[in-house]
């Protein structure tokens, strides 16, 4: 039987479970229309991927039982981010398949991105350990987090994966931002700032300051339409093109597409990651990278207004409404 078939007879059944319609479900946990909720039921290929990773959650429906269903299908893993599969290991991974990329000519890499990409971070080390340290606080709840107050100097292992950043900076890409792809981090050190959990104001300013510096990176990246390393601006890296759209996805996926395959990584900060190189996965996947692309607007080269007005005008704005340009002391 085909495993989406396969998928919508199990979703269905743990609906009947609980007493509930199975549109009204699908409607609610993937924030649709219960008639969109119908129509995928009806036609259970137009899922995309991220929404299959949902009502797998929500339902607790295993996709890695499934994959003797049909390889055609699905071929790959989903994998939980936890202390047997660590985002130390994740990052281990994608820097394999990075590295086959840039071995391969003509490889590009397509990322939908709820906040700016990961990739970038590594650069950075205060940025990089700030937003680690949020993700074992509270999106892990990690215990020893809960206690202790951020500090620059933590998380000294997030230093180990510069290489990421280093191959990426090597990749064409295309990146499709939204608002929150820009905000989130902001309002993400705005709360820890408003809460005192930063240790000192040295702390929250190595943070902010490293991520204003990103930030000025990527928008020169996308001025040149290039590339670039932060810290050497003669060494010029791939094709770098940014979107800018109001339909990202709420969690960062992206493809690495090279002449040989191409390979989805579908993300989320609460369901973990799926990596596949499945027909379906990939297509469902690019297609709803390229509805957002299609949406969008341009932002590198020749996009200076509207790339000017985000990164410049509306970055500044949000910065100062949340209180971010002052200094205190400590």
């Amino acid at each position: 039987m085909h495993m989406i078939q396969t998928f919508t007879q199990l979703l269905h059944q743990k609906t009947k479970q609980k007493g509930m319609k199975t549109a009204t479900i699908v409607a609610d946990v993937l924030c649709i229309s219960q008639d969109a909720a119908y129509r995928r039921i009806r036609n259970p290929e137009s899922f995309r991927a991220d929404e299959l990773m949902k009502l797998a959650k929500e339902f607790e429906i295993d996709l890695n039982t499934m994959i003797h269903l049909g390889k055609n299908w699905f071929q790959g893993e989903f994998r939980v981010i936890s202390p047997q599969y660590t985002t130390h290991d994740y990052y281990r991974d994608i820097n394999t398949y990075l590295e086959k990329a840039i071995s391969r000519p003509n490889s590009v890499i397509v990322y939908g991105a709820q906040e700016v990409p990961m990739f970038y971070r590594f650069w950075f080390p205060a940025f990089a350990a700030f937003k680690a340290f949020v993700w074992k606080r509270d999106f892990l709840n990690d215990a020893q987090f809960r206690s202790v107050q951020f500090r620059a100097a933590s998380m000294p292992e997030e230093r180990g994966f510069e290489r990421l950043s280093d191959n990426y900076m090597q990749i064409a890409s295309e990146e499709i931002w939204g608002y929150d792809t820009l905000f989130s981090t902001l309002y993400q050190i705005h709360h820890y700032k408003e809460c005192g959990l930063f240790a000192s104001e040295n702390d929250f300013r190595a943070v902010m300051d490293e991520y204003d510096f990103m930030v000025d990176h990527i928008l020169a990246q996308a001025e040149r339409g290039k590339k670039l390393h932060p810290y050497h601006p003669h060494v010029v890296g791939g094709d770098f093109r940014l979107y800018f759209s109001p339909m990202v996805s709420a969690d960062n996926t992206f493809i690495i597409k090279t002449v040989r395959d191409s390979i989805a990584f579908v993300n989320s900060q609460r369901n973990g990651v799926l990596i596949s190189d499945c027909e379906y996965w990939v297509n469902t996947t690019d297609s709803w990278l390229e509805t957002c692309k299609n949406n969008g607007t341009l932002l590198s080269v020749t996009g200076a207004g509207p790339r000017n007005k985000l990164f410049r005008q509306e970055y500044m704005s949000k910065k100062r409404l949340l209180g971010l340009n002052e200094r205190n002391s400590d």
